[in-house]
């Protein structure tokens, strides 16, 4: 399966304690001084409800387009706006515009499909091993830096072939996660 490039603008709705897996996600609380509610607060990945996704090129009218068009669907503030590429290079425009908040391993595609690593298989996982590397994740529940992603991702891969239970359904890889500056 080949992976394709992509930098988008996506806007998320977090999970909410009305949502039906909410239960699941108290159960399996990987960090236990933090309530699932305060987990969802910290975590900047993109794990939730993909409300939105706009691709974006390197040109500021296209992110200027997105953004609007974000803002116009965003009018309570219940969603999250983040910046997310896997593509080394950042536009000078968006880097200039933007705080980077880590890297999250997953899929992260335009169909609609979304899945973060980190979120079910750290934060609310089954695997001791995978649940170990919560103590390589930022204040934003992220890695901080692309290198320990990619060791995450080897780890991981290294486990799918092994036929343990970690999720492969899809390829991951790592998308670098943003958001913009107030």
């Amino acid at each position: 399966m080949q992976i394709i490039n992509m930098r988008a603008l996506i806007l998320i709705k977090r999970y909410h304690p009305s949502n039906f897996f909410w239960p699941n996600l108290v159960k399996h609380n990987k960090i236990k001084e933090l309530s699932v509610e305060q987990i969802l607060n910290k975590y900047q990945g993109f794990e939730g409800e993909l409300i939105a996704q706009f691709p974006i090129g390197n040109d500021e009218l296209g992110k200027n387009n997105c953004l609007e068009k974000c803002a116009k669907i965003n009018k309570t503030n219940s969603y999250i706006v983040l910046f997310v590429s896997n593509i080394e290079s950042i536009p000078v425009s968006i880097e200039e515009k933007t705080f980077r908040m880590g890297f999250d391993v997953g899929v992260c595609e335009e169909e609609a499909t979304i899945y973060s690593s980190i979120f079910n298989e750290i934060l609310f996982g089954h695997l001791e091993e995978l649940i170990a590397y919560k103590d390589f994740l930022n204040e934003n529940f992220l890695f901080s830096d692309k290198s320990l992603a990619e060791k995450y991702l080897l780890f991981h891969d290294k486990l799918s072939s092994e036929g343990k239970g970690v999720e492969d359904y899809e390829k991951m890889t790592i998308y670098e996660i943003r958001k913009e500056k107030n």
